[in-house]
């Protein structure tokens, strides 16, 4: 049966994310806020966890997962390589709304790339999602806490009802609308925008052009 807690945003209770952790590091799901939406976590390196993710948003058809960390030290072993675009645009938007597609290292579990070769990665601002990081001392899975085809829920209440299969939801009331994370590929030489959301293309352009100039 799903617990549901009470979070606070800005100061989260440590027994609150204790206990998160220690339902991820047993191979559980948790639907938790993140500074654009809630999003489903599990434990990104046990591909049963992984799979789990799948079976609650009801996809008929698996597509890769994006994983968040709380450093650049954490991601490290996920990744084989880290261009200099990559790495400039992690210094100007991480912690932030910026999901970076990079390519992934053998240690990424292929229900995350779904044999994509590459793994999407995000430093949250969220201070308690940098929190709870810390407690589970590695990567979790963020895919929006919706089934698939239907609008992400902004409460805790209109998620419980879509998803099956969750052991935790952290309730921190509804969040403000907001975009979700922009999406820029950077596996290869020239960076592509996969997804427009929170960060601009003006941000981006005016990022790497002046790292050009």
């Amino acid at each position: 049966m799903s617990e549901i807690m009470a979070v606070d945003l800005a100061n989260p209770e440590e027994s609150v994310l204790r206990h998160a952790a220690e339902v991820v590091l047993r191979g559980g799901l948790i639907v938790y806020p993140t500074e654009t939406l809630y999003g489903i976590g599990a434990d990104a390196t046990n591909p049963s966890a992984i799979g789990k993710v799948h079976e609650a948003k009801e996809r008929t058809e698996r597509k890769p997962i994006l994983m968040i960390v709380d450093s650049v030290e954490m991601m490290s072993p996920y990744v084989e390589q880290v261009s200099l675009n990559a790495r400039i645009l992690m210094e100007k938007l991480w912690p932030g709304p910026l999901t970076l597609v990079l390519k992934a290292s053998a240690k990424v579990p292929v229900e995350l790339t779904q044999g994509s070769g590459t793994i999407g990665i995000r430093m949250p601002s969220s201070r308690l999602c940098l929190r709870l990081l810390a407690q589970i001392g590695r990567p979790l899975t963020s895919t929006s806490a919706n089934r698939a085809g239907d609008n992400p829920g902004r409460l805790i209440s209109e998620i419980h009802k879509q998803l099956s299969g969750i052991d935790l939801f952290l309730d921190a009331g509804a969040l403000p609308e907001s975009q979700p994370s922009t999406v820029v590929d950077v596996s290869g030489r020239v960076p592509r925008v996969l997804r427009s959301g929170a960060v601009t293309s003006g941000q981006l352009d005016r990022i790497l052009l002046n790292r050009e100039a």
